[in-house]
């Protein structure tokens, strides 16, 4: 049987949580059905390389897009071209994707995904402007979550494919939870962690300043920072001035979050806007209390979830870290079989035969 040939197109493959989501998937998809290819502007992050070469799946390198525009959509073109691509499927925040479902419809692909994982982008002028065109040009319409899509799709306009993963991988483990704590000499302390890309997004100056008034408060209560971004370097100037920085923790990128969720107490996301982060389903998974702020999506909210306001003092959000200090208590080992229904809505062994569908609805 002939193999239907999909390419995955994104603007680059940097460690980040479209690229998770797209390796997830393309990991996961039947590959003696499909022939899988992942179409990307530099960065491409070497962790996924190494993955698509041991799997089996095909990775085009174009040109940066943000550095060497013209010359990305023209080896786009070009790939899409040779490709013979039965279905092309474009992830993106925006309208912006236009631009490379034009390319594709341009290079004879019939079949174009527009895939949105975000409830807003950078640049909405540009997205503006492009929006009426772009709902003519794609021929399906995907999101991670219900608020991603009516933000770029309108209501009821589109399919939601949860950004799918290996939850059992995100399971609470206490000897994990003890050997991470140990080796960061956190043994008896009161964990609060983050884990994301460091940019103005995910907001991590602002976590700097709760963090601040939640430690003048309790000598206890540690910051453990997990991740990597553009605002990397900024966050650790600001940590260098902090007046707790002795009870901060900058860890960098990690390659075994599930070690570290089940280290923390408590997990801190005051994202000015979110799709459907996938780090906070992990936290969820792993038994953590949350707290989040009130912009991100409420659609995965197991329960364990306080939501506070962004625009709110600093200092509402310390009094909630320890609210929840002192009076949550979630049954950690247990948590993942006592919730079990629900978290395997966003496993990826269920949401890759929801892509297969997708797929075949086409022929």
């Amino acid at each position: 049987m002939k193999k239907i040939k999909v390419a995955f197109i994104t603007n680059h493959l940097d460690v980040m949580g479209i690229s998770a989501v797209i390796m997830n998937y393309s990991k996961s998809i039947n590959l003696k059905k499909y022939e899988l290819t992942i179409i990307a502007g530099s960065p491409i992050a070497s962790r996924y390389l190494n993955e698509c070469n041991l799997y089996g799946i095909k990775i085009i390198e174009l040109p940066s897009r943000h550095h060497e525009s013209l010359k990305h959509y023209f080896y786009l073109y070009k790939a899409l071209r040779t490709g013979k691509f039965d279905i092309i499927h474009v992830h993106g925040n925006s309208s912006i994707m236009a631009i490379e479902l034009t390319i594709a419809k341009l290079a004879g692909v019939k079949n174009r995904i527009a895939h949105c994982h975000n409830s807003t982008c950078p640049n909405i002028t540009v997205h503006r402007f492009l929006a009426p065109y772009f709902s003519k040009i794609y021929t399906k319409a995907l999101s991670c979550g219900v608020l991603a899509g009516e933000w770029l799709f309108g209501k009821d306009n589109f399919e939601v494919l949860p950004n799918g993963f290996h939850t059992e991988k995100f399971k609470f483990s206490l000897d994990k939870r003890n050997s991470i704590r140990k080796k960061l000499q956190l043994e008896d302390k009161y964990v609060i962690g983050h884990i994301g890309r460091f940019n103005q997004q995910k907001n991590q100056t602002y976590l700097l300043r709760v963090f601040e008034e939640t430690a003048k408060i309790n000598k206890d209560v540690y910051l453990l920072l997990v991740g990597t971004g553009p605002d990397f370097e900024k966050v650790k100037s600001l940590i260098e001035t902090h007046p707790h920085k002795n009870r901060i923790i900058l860890y960098g990128e990690s390659n075994e979050p599930n070690a570290l969720y089940s280290a923390m107490d408590l997990f801190v996301l005051p994202s000015f806007h979110e799709g459907l982060p996938v780090v906070l389903l992990e936290a969820q998974i792993s038994g953590l209390p949350c707290l989040v702020s009130d912009t991100v999506t409420r659609e995965m909210d197991f329960g364990n979830i306080s939501w506070a306001s962004i625009e709110a003092d600093p200092q509402i959000w310390a009094d909630e870290i320890l609210r929840i200090k002192d009076k949550v208590n979630i049954d950690r080992e247990t948590y993942y079989e006592k919730n079990r229904k629900q978290i395997l809505e966003y496993d990826i062994s269920n949401n890759v035969k929801q892509l297969e569908r997708i797929y075949q609805d086409f022929f």
